[in-house]
């Protein structure tokens, strides 16, 4: 097995199966620290409005806004480590290169971002379904990427083909 391989099949591992409990267990600790993160965030999106956290929960004239665990995105997080760890069990010898690990890692930080995104957008009282925006540039990233792995596939296919 090569290292990107170990490496790609341990993080899969982990916020497939071991990501969400921890991020379960220590919300107490976490949670402020991410409302924090929140926090900071709406100021720069809307510096005109009085936005306050108490513990996990974001105040402002129009809204409040209580974050819990699933509000990270952890859950679309595990579900997208466990789509990509199917994926990677059918194509396994593919799956051990390291434009797969940089494809995996830049999905994982796009899906994070879309949620954050998704949560300041919430924060700050406007209409939530424009942080699905940020979702949209995931799938354009996706498609981007899509023909570079089948073009490794097909000419795979076509050195079997001119072999035979």
């Amino acid at each position: 097995m090569k290292i990107c391989g170990a490496i790609l099949l341990a993080l899969v591992l982990f916020f497939s199966v071991a990501f969400p409990a921890v991020v379960e267990a220590h919300w107490g600790a976490w949670g402020p620290i991410y409302v924090r993160l929140l926090l900071a965030a709406c100021h720069r999106a809307a510096p005109s409005q009085r936005i306050v956290q108490f513990g996990t929960q974001l105040y402002s004239r129009s809204v409040e806004l209580s974050v819990f665990p699933q509000c990270t995105g952890v859950d679309m997080l595990r579900i997208y480590s466990i789509l990509f760890g199917v994926v990677m069990i059918l194509n396994w010898k593919r799956a051990q290169q390291p434009m797969t690990l940089m494809l995996y890692a830049g999905g994982l930080c796009a899906l994070w971002t879309a949620n954050f995104c998704r949560n300041v957008i919430m924060g700050i009282g406007r209409y939530h379904p424009q942080g699905s925006t940020a979702a949209l540039v995931f799938c354009v990233f996706v498609a981007a990427a899509s023909p570079m792995l089948l073009r490794g596939r097909a000419k795979r296919l076509a050195d079997r083909g001119a072999s035979a």
